[in-house]
């Protein structure tokens, strides 16, 4: 008789925890998994209105992948409403950048790849650090780390234009 009552025991306990578990059925549960009944309205943008152009010759023949020209543009769109212009053409994007830096060698990568594993091999830190340290890449590349709160200040005092720090980066 007892062992009756602890295995009725142990299947009410066991039966609580699984409904425990549910916590709100299955309606709970699709909500969790971003499954709604009805759509999120701010997530849904209306498109611009549909321009007909002058002459259909001169349309360009559709690009996949590129940018509709009736879809918004959320940071150009912003930019033009605070300053009233367009934003200099090729910030966006770093065409500038890339422009500035020249053209690129083919083989970049594969050199890149072979100068890394001689890295690694003569650069691999002290006995001690490769034991106890968690992160081995910041063993291994612990002279390469930029520390941001110092190079913000450098390029400041050079005189270079850098965003505002938030107050606890310079901390």
């Amino acid at each position: 008789m007892r062992a009756r009552h602890a295995i009725a025991g142990a299947a009410l306990i066991l039966a609580a925890s699984a409904l425990a578990g549910c916590q709100g059925g299955l309606a709970g549960g699709l909500r969790k998994a971003g499954v709604v009944s009805k759509p999120d309205e701010s997530m849904v943008l209306p498109t611009r209105t549909l321009e007909m152009p002058q002459d259909m010759e001169a349309l360009q023949p559709r690009t996949p992948g590129a940018p509709n020209r009736v879809d918004y543009h959320p940071r150009t769109d912003a930019i033009v409403g605070l300053t009233g212009r367009p934003p200099p053409p090729g910030n966006a994007d770093g065409a500038i950048l890339v422009a500035r830096a020249g053209p690129r060698d083919p083989a970049v990568r594969s050199q890149l790849a072979v100068e890394d594993v001689e890295w690694r091999q003569t650069h691999h830190g002290l006995f001690f650090e490769r034991v106890f340290s968690s992160d081995r890449e910041l063993v291994t590349y612990q002279g390469m780390v930029l520390d941001a709160p110092d190079e913000w200040a450098r390029m400041r005092a050079r005189g270079v234009e850098v965003p505002a720090a938030p107050p606890n980066a310079l901390e």
